[in-house]
């Protein structure tokens, strides 16, 4: 069984470039007929969801969700690897928040940025105001956009506290933020998603999506939160979120 699981690898791999690069050959088409920025937005959003969901079947992916996902607002949840990107994008037609270094990734980063991937230098306090226009930006263009306010990914064992400085312009603007909680399974016989799914700590890159991608199938489960939060404090609101997340969480296995 776990032999087939490995010949699985070359085919997922083979079958997502061919759908990811003919799905950006559409998506860079309909560019050119939508001169307007809500328009291009709105066509750049709809097309990374269309991309999640089908890139997610391709690696076996299945994704029960809890509560409505929301349109047109700022969304935080807890934060597990690469693969929350198509997971997320296959709910609500988004954007992502991303840490600078993707930007330079090979081919990933090319995605990333023709995407419209708001990148983040959090250590350097003085590029979050840039970051945080860019977010007030997409937000008036009607966009949804996604941050994960842990800074960094986990295991999935528990949602680490949420950092403030992303949640600016919501707080400024007093924008709702909406909320969800996310978890992975692994299929039986296998090691726990926090080992084979979760992406964290110093895990490289090449060899854990290998083995993601050896995987039979994979659950992701997302609640979403029943209202936005709204508040002018962004320390506030980033606990009052994390308190809420937290209440809808659990532990990815």
């Amino acid at each position: 069984m776990k032999t087939l699981c490995w010949l699985l690898v070359p085919l997922r791999l083979a079958t997502l470039f061919v759908v990811t690069f003919a799905l950006w050959c559409w998506y860079a088409a309909g560019r050119l007929i939508r001169p307007a920025a809500a328009d291009r937005a709105h066509w750049r959003n709809r097309m990374i969801r269309v991309w999640g969901r089908a890139s997610l079947p391709i690696m076996g992916v299945s994704v029960r969700v809890e509560g409505t996902p929301p349109v047109g607002c700022l969304l935080v949840c807890n934060h597990l690897g690469y693969l929350d990107i198509p997971v997320l994008a296959s709910q609500v037609p988004t954007i992502f928040v991303s840490k600078a270094e993707v930007a330079h990734w090979p081919l990933v980063g090319a995605l990333a940025r023709s995407a419209g991937t708001v990148f983040v230098q959090r250590e350097q306090k003085r590029t979050l105001v840039e970051t945080s226009k860019h977010i007030a930006e997409e937000l008036e263009l009607g966009s949804s956009v996604v941050l994960f306010p842990e800074g960094t990914s986990s295991g999935g064992e528990q949602v680490l506290p949420f950092r403030a400085s992303l949640l600016d312009p919501a707080a400024r603007g007093g924008l709702p933020v909406a909320y969800a909680a996310l978890r992975y399974l692994s299929p039986p016989g296998f090691p726990p998603a926090s080992d084979v799914v979760c992406w964290w700590r110093d895990m490289p890159f090449g060899s854990h999506i290998l083995g993601l991608l050896r995987l039979p199938r994979i659950r992701a489960e997302i609640t979403f939160g029943a209202e936005p939060l709204v508040g002018r404090d962004r320390k506030d609101l980033a606990q009052r979120l994390w308190e809420a997340t937290r209440a809808h969480f659990k532990p990815s296995v």
